[in-house]
């Protein structure tokens, strides 16, 4: 994708409407479009990490703006059933299956049960 300098926009308002604005006006308002639109390089990263004991948080990297997604690293499948000790097995194993099928759809794809966080 090719990108003009923010600069550009004064030229062409110049050009096209008459309009003359200060360079720091233009960096202003491409700054403010360009967080609205996305029009950013990113990376996005696939983060493993333990929590603390202490006080249940985790440590981000320096570089993280946003978090997507917080998993555990084990399935959602029935601990507790009425008819067994052990829970029900079979959703265990149903719960490995599917996320055996999915694991190569996507780089970023992280297996497990989805958590809230805040």
């Amino acid at each position: 994708m090719k990108k003009n300098n923010f600069h550009y926009v004064g030229v062409l308002l110049d050009m096209i409407y008459g309009i003359e604005k200060e360079d720091e006006d233009i960096e202003e308002l491409g700054l403010i479009a360009w967080e609205l639109i996305g029009n950013k390089e990113y990376r996005m990263y696939r983060y493993s990490t333990c929590i603390s004991p202490n006080d249940n948080s985790v440590e981000l990297p320096c570089n993280v703006d946003s978090v997507e997604a917080v998993t555990t690293s084990y399935e959602d499948w029935n601990r507790v059933t009425n008819y067994s000790e052990n829970g029900d097995y079979r959703s265990a194993f149903i719960e490995n299956h599917i996320e055996a099928e999915k694991i190569y759809n996507s780089p970023f794809y992280i297996p497990g049960k989805l958590v809230s966080y805040n």
